[in-house]
């Protein structure tokens, strides 16, 4: 936003409580405390620098298709108490998968996990604010330690990444190595006396996905009949995991909105904060999403990756809505 004259400070005002920061009735803010807000968020926005490394894996993505591609229903759970997904946990998955892949130059694993890390970032306030019913706590939870030691050392649950013992590995035998890890891990749990999996969200959840995502990854180039060479499959995982931030992604108007709508009031003006900051962020990452169709899916199914998982394939290239309906509430802040 530019700096305003009063008179169009004034008006700018109107539209900001209008589309953005509008309350209940019985709390509604002062011209005053509004001007002033309105100048606080004016500076928030401006100074909120683009998530560069974000928008150029973001720029990979050709729509929300990859939604689809990491997971495979003949792969079967191992055991039925398996956890649901969660976007975090997904795009943490597929990142760990990625880097471990041979022969892959060290300045794109740098770049793949610059983008993760500016990306969950956003990822966070989406599920923080969406997991209403607390259901992908231990989901969640697991994807942010699991990913510290991803991002930091290049581990995952201890185990190196990027050692010498698998550098003469192929692509397969990567995902199979990883699969089959994941598959120890958590038959370690079932038959630990000790360990229960509600007790040990941390190894179990992420051997869990770790298991079935590379499997379907594996499953699926065999199906295919595909052979894809180590940056070529390196790309396309990197494609995947666009597509779900995007898909993520569509949620942010909602979650920009709610965080204005705080029913605590002494929580409201730190909340409102928070949404200037994340809606900073995220003006290009809306401009994207404005000109892409949504498929058919409602505003609460859609904070769920699974929701969007169980869509036909055919819904989300065509016959979709048009998504401007959803992001014209913030029309007036993301607009040059």
């Amino acid at each position: 936003m530019a700096k305003t004259s009063n008179g169009n400070m004034n008006s700018e005002s109107e539209e900001y409580a209008r589309y953005v920061v509008q309350i209940e009735e019985e709390a509604k803010l002062s011209k005053r405390i509004l001007r002033n807000t309105l100048h606080s968020i004016t500076q928030l926005l401006n100074a909120e620098k683009e998530p560069r490394n974000l928008m150029r894996l973001l720029e990979k993505s050709k729509g929300f298709i990859g939604v689809l591609e990491f997971d495979n229903d003949l792969v079967q759970p191992l055991y039925p108490e398996e956890t649901h997904n969660c976007w975090s946990l997904v795009v943490v998955t597929l990142t760990t998968i990625a880097i471990a892949l041979p022969n892959i130059a060290n300045v794109h694993i740098k770049g793949l996990l610059a983008g993760m890390s500016e990306g969950l970032k956003i990822v966070r306030h989406i599920e923080d604010c969406l997991d209403a019913n607390g259901e992908l706590v231990s989901a969640i939870k697991s994807a942010r330690r699991v990913w510290k030691e991803v991002e930091v050392y290049r581990k995952w649950l201890k185990i190196d990444l990027q050692s010498n013992a698998h550098k003469d590995k192929t692509s397969k035998e990567i995902l199979k190595w990883l699969g089959d890890e994941g598959e120890k891990i958590m038959k370690m749990f079932k038959s630990s006396r000790k360990s229960s999996i509600d007790h040990s969200p941390y190894k179990f959840v992420p051997a869990s996905s770790m298991y079935r995502i590379s499997t379907s990854i594996l499953s699926y180039f065999n199906e295919q009949e595909i052979s894809l060479n180590d940056e070529a499959l390196f790309e396309w995982i990197s494609t995947i995991i666009a597509s779900i931030l995007l898909a993520c992604f569509t949620n942010l108007p909602r979650v920009i909105k709610m965080k204005c709508h705080h029913n605590a009031i002494e929580k409201r003006g730190d909340n409102i904060r928070i949404a200037a900051q994340l809606l900073g962020k995220s003006k290009e990452i809306l401009k994207i999403l404005e000109a892409r169709p949504l498929p058919n899916i409602g505003q609460d199914s859609m904070a769920y990756i699974d929701e969007w998982c169980v869509l036909p394939k055919s819904q989300i290239p065509n016959g979709c809505a048009s998504s401007n309906e959803i992001y014209q509430d913030l029309h007036v802040v993301v607009s040059p």
